[in-house]
C-alpha cells in the first residue's frame, strides 16, 4: 500500500493524509490573551496521527498555526452568537439531553469574557470552504467514555435503561476552577481517552512541570478533542450536530443513543417553539 494514500470512510468520503482536521482550544477572555495563558491548536491526519500541537496568543499567531489543508476545523468557543440574552438553541436542546453546556448570550460572553473572540475569528478561520463547527471538550471525553463499553454503531438502548447509565459518565476534570491550577489526575484520564482513538505519538502531558505547563497541558487536550472531533465529523458517521452557521453550529461525537436522543428533543422543542426548526 501507498503510505499517502487516500482512505475510505464510513461514509464514502475519502479521507487523504494530506488532508488535515484541526482542532482549536480558543482562550475566551480578552483580558487573559496579553497572559501566560495560551491557546492552543492541533493538527490529525486522515488517520488520526497527531502532525501538530501548539500553543498560540493573539489572533494572528493562531490563524497562522492552521495549515493550508486544513478541510474541518472545530473550536471549543461560540463562534455564532445571535442572541442578546438566555441561551441559543444548541444549549437548550443539550440539557435536555444531560449535557451541562455554558448558557451562551452576547451579554454573558461579555460579563465572563470581555467579548466573543470566536465570533470575531469565524470568518479568518471559515476560509477556503472550510467547515467549521463548534464543539465541546467535556462532551467530547464523556462521549469516548461511554464508547468504551457501548460502542459508537451498537443499537440504542431503551432511554430508561440509557438515560440513568448516562448520567453516571463524567468527563475527567482537569481544567482550573477559575484562575486556579489544573488537576495532574484528570489531565492524566482525558489523555488516556484521547490516546485509546488517536495517535498522539508520545506526546503526554507534563508530570513534573509547573503550574503553567499544567494550564498549556489543559489547553492542548482541549484542542486535541476539537481535533477528533473534526476527525469524526469528517469521516461521517457516530457525530451529531444542533443548529447552523448563523445560530451556533455545535456539532460532537454521538452514539446512538446520543444521536437519537438529540433528534427526538430536537423536534420536540422545534414543534414548541423553543427551538428554530434545522433547515431540511
Amino acid at each position: 500500500m501507498v503510505a499517502n494514500a487516500p482512505r475510505q470512510s464510513a461514509s464514502g468520503l475519502r479521507l487523504s493524509l494530506f488532508i488535515t482536521f484541526v482542532g482549536i482550544h480558543l482562550l475566551q477572555t480578552l483580558g487573559l490573551i496579553a497572559s501566560p495563558r495560551r491557546s492552543a491548536v492541533a493538527c490529525l491526519d486522515g488517520d488520526g496521527r497527531l502532525e501538530a500541537l501548539e500553543l498560540a496568543g493573539g489572533d494572528d499567531e493562531l490563524l497562522g498555526l492552521i495549515p493550508d489543508a486544513a478541510a474541518w476545523l472545530c473550536v471549543d468557543a461560540p463562534l455564532a452568537v445571535p442572541n442578546e440574552t438566555g441561551s441559543r438553541d444548541a444549549e437548550r436542546v443539550l440539557a435536555w439531553c444531560d449535557v451541562p453546556a455554558f448558557p451562551v448570550s452576547r451579554r454573558r460572553l461579555a460579563q465572563v469574557h470581555g467579548g466573543a473572540r470566536g465570533v470575531g475569528l469565524a470568518p479568518a478561520l471559515a476560509r477556503s470552504g472550510r467547515e467549521l463547527r463548534e464543539t465541546l471538550p467535556d462532551l467530547v471525553l464523556r462521549e469516548l467514555a461511554w464508547e468504551r463499553s457501548h460502542p459508537p454503531h451498537a443499537p440504542a438502548l431503551d432511554l430508561a435503561d440509557y438515560r440513568p447509565a448516562w448520567l453516571g459518565v463524567r468527563a475527567p476534570a482537569y481544567r482550573p476552577k477559575g484562575r486556579g491550577r489544573a488537576r495532574p489526575a484528570g489531565l492524566a484520564q482525558a489523555h488516556a481517552l484521547l490516546a485509546g482513538v488517536v495517535d498522539l505519538r508520545g506526546w503526554t502531558p507534563q508530570t513534573d512541570g509547573d503550574d503553567w505547563e499544567a494550564l498549556d497541558d489543559a489547553a492542548r487536550l482541549d484542542a486535541l478533542c476539537c481535533a477528533y472531533a473534526a476527525l469524526r465529523l469528517a469521516r461521517g458517521r457516530g457525530t451529531a450536530t444542533i443548529g447552523g452557521p448563523e445560530t451556533g453550529h455545535v456539532a460532537f461525537p454521538a452514539d446512538a443513543n446520543l444521536r437519537a436522543r438529540v433528534a427526538l428533543t430536537v423536534e420536540r422543542l422545534a414543534a414548541e417553539g423553543a427551538i428554530t426548526r434545522p433547515a431540511p
